[in-house]
């Protein structure tokens, strides 16, 4: 059976790993956008980030009609109309990550140092845990207010008529005829941002999980004493 030692050890990797993660997180697209019409398509990816970063905001397009040209990357306070409320979102999302890869490193740490000491295990356990929040809170935070927050800033206006959008849920598809393109087709959802900052919060749950198992080593045996000399029998 594996040493406590051994627990603490791969509870720290495994938490290192979940860091490693939200790392991935932190640089990768959270949120899509895409409208399809006329054989043709444009994305809108969205970054967690500081709302006037440029880049927050990326397109990629695919065989736009009447030569139009792809947009350029930009940030939530330059597009128009400005995603203000959203850019709120991604920068708290951008803090959280941040928050939880650097606790998360710490945490490993403790856990690696935690082998020749295993009082270093509760610090690794309380740091954790607290990763584990800051992983959790940055995907359901989005969930949760994202939908509220693009309503906020895209008015009607800028909306097709009766149609469903990222205004109105987190996740979903729609469609409507544009009368110069025709037939178009609009779909929303997480990205892999979102997905990695939640497999680095089941991540860091095992890590979790295995250093408080591997916390205390089992208590040394208690050697056998020898049972005291008896006197010989009296003549």
């Amino acid at each position: 059976m594996a040493s406590k030692k051994a627990w603490r050890l791969a509870g720290a990797v495994i938490i290192l790993i979940g860091a490693i993660l939200l790392i991935g997180a932190l640089f990768t697209p959270w949120y899509a956008y895409k409208v399809s019409y006329a054989g043709g398509s444009e994305t809108q990816n969205s970054y967690p980030g500081l709302p006037s970063s440029n880049g927050t905001i990326q397109y990629s397009c695919s065989s736009l009609p009447n030569g139009a040209s792809c947009p350029s990357q930009t940030s939530y306070s330059s597009i128009s109309p400005k995603e203000t409320n959203v850019g709120n979102i991604a920068e708290t999302g951008f803090f959280l990550l941040i928050g939880g890869i650097i606790l998360g490193v710490v945490a490993a740490i403790f856990g690696f140092a935690s082998r020749g000491n295993a009082r270093r295990s509760g610090p690794a356990i309380a740091l954790g845990v607290v990763t584990l929040l800051f992983a959790m809170i940055a995907p359901v935070l989005f969930a949760a207010a994202l939908p509220g927050a693009i309503s906020s800033d895209i008015s009607s206006a800028y909306r097709p008529p009766n149609t469903s959008g990222p205004w109105s849920s987190f996740t979903g598809s729609s469609s409507y005829t544009n009368p110069l393109v025709g037939p178009v087709s609009l779909n929303w959802g997480p990205a892999i941002g979102w997905y990695l900052s939640l497999v680095a919060f089941v991540i860091v749950l095992v890590g979790v999980v295995i250093l408080f198992l591997g916390r205390k080593e089992p208590p040394a045996p208690v050697p056998a004493t020898a049972p005291p000399p008896t006197s010989p029998p009296a003549p």
